[in-house]
């Protein structure tokens, strides 16, 4: 069954305003909206591409290079829009996997200083038993001020 989606229905399906909707297909983002009395009326190829362009958009790709993703697209199945496209997803990919890189450096790096402070504190804030018998060696199990943790 065929989607025929009012601009406001398109918003609520997309979770973006009708105004996004509008400025999209203004800046030749989405195609041109087929009207019927005057009123736009998103069909399946419509929100095909704007479910496409949204999931660009949450990896971070600039709005510029969606656009000339949708350039190239309409520009058929020629060669030209074949290799462009291929060629700005393989750029956009590259760039991904080196933000991925990045990201898994931090997590590990903030892994660590979680295990850190767990040592020190443990995960209810109350400060973790020290290695022996604190009591036999009269050592307090407080922490000092002098261990200082970035």
């Amino acid at each position: 069954m065929p989607t025929s989606l009012t601009i406001a229905e398109a918003a609520l399906a997309t979770g973006l305003t009708t105004y996004t909707l509008r400025y999209y297909e203004q800046i030749g983002l989405i195609d041109p909206v087929p009207r019927r009395s005057g009123q736009r009326i998103y069909g399946d190829p419509e929100m095909r591409l704007i479910q496409f362009v949204l999931r660009l958009r949450g990896t971070g790709m600039p709005m510029r290079d969606i656009q000339e993703y949708v350039r190239l697209r309409r520009l058929g199945e020629t060669p030209e829009s074949i290799i462009g496209r291929g060629d700005l997803l393989e750029r956009h990919a590259m760039h991904l996997r080196g933000e991925l890189v990045t990201l898994t450096e931090t997590i590990t790096r903030l892994d660590e200083k979680i295990a850190l402070y767990r040592s020190i504190y443990g995960a209810d804030g109350t400060p973790a038993p020290v290695a022996g018998n604190a009591a036999e060696s009269n050592v307090d199990a407080t922490p000092t001020p002098r261990r200082k943790h970035a």
